[in-house]
């Protein structure tokens, strides 16, 4: 069922932000200002009205608010390993940011912005993300990418800095290591999962980070 909520939303997000995120791949040195990943600054209206005239849009926007209203008292992802993967965590950090983040844009609860960043910072202090298992990186990376990019606007210097550190330092860096980017040549998802992760990030840092992010 969650799995279900979450295609829904991916393609509800999708729908609402598809030209924006064509127009990208025609800029050279230029990108829009932030939100620029997936739902661009007042796309949030059109997601409004597909809440308010179809009831699988409203059913799934409340089910994404009830899981950030759980989300509220746990305590963010830990970097515990089972056997070689840190894929559990990395997974459910995305999930946690992605919803948190949606959640602030859709209503600018507070609560929501908190603990997304919490979630953020805490990840952002991890050692590594477990580049030996490289789906990991890519996973943690789009998630800090995401947060980053939505919730730009309300993130204090000091948290930008933090969250932007880490995704240059734990995601984008270790892909250039040859140690560890054997998902080049892979054909199945780690390829696309690896590059759409590493992209995300390097979208969303670009100014800081320019050179690298056109690498």
């Amino acid at each position: 069922m969650i799995k279900s909520k979450l295609i829904l939303v991916i393609l509800l997000l999708c729908a609402a932000g598809w030209d924006g995120v064509g127009q990208l791949s025609q800029l050279k040195t230029e990108l829009p200002l932030h939100p620029r990943l997936l739902l661009f600054k007042g796309e949030e209206a059109l997601i409004h009205q597909a809440i308010a005239s179809d009831g699988i849009w409203e059913e799934t926007h409340r089910t994404i608010l009830s899981m950030c209203d759980t989300l509220l008292g746990k305590p963010p992802v830990q970097r515990i390993l089972t056997g070689k993967r840190l894929l559990g965590p990395a997974r459910e950090c995305l999930l946690r940011v992605c919803y948190l983040s949606y959640a602030w844009r859709m209503t600018n609860d507070e609560r929501y912005f908190r603990r997304a960043e919490r979630e953020m910072v805490a990840a952002a202090s991890f050692e590594d993300w477990n580049p030996t298992h490289f789906l990991d990186v890519a996973e943690f990376t789009m998630a800090l990418a995401i947060g980053y990019d939505w919730l730009y606007s309300r993130l204090s210097e000091v948290s930008r800095k933090t969250i932007r550190n880490a995704i240059v330092k734990n995601g984008l860096e270790p892909s250039l290591n040859k140690n560890y980017t054997d998902w080049l040549l892979r054909p199945d998802n780690w390829n696309q999962v690896c590059n759409a992760g590493l992209t995300f990030g390097a979208l969303a840092t670009y100014e800081n980070n320019t050179e690298l992010s056109k690498q």
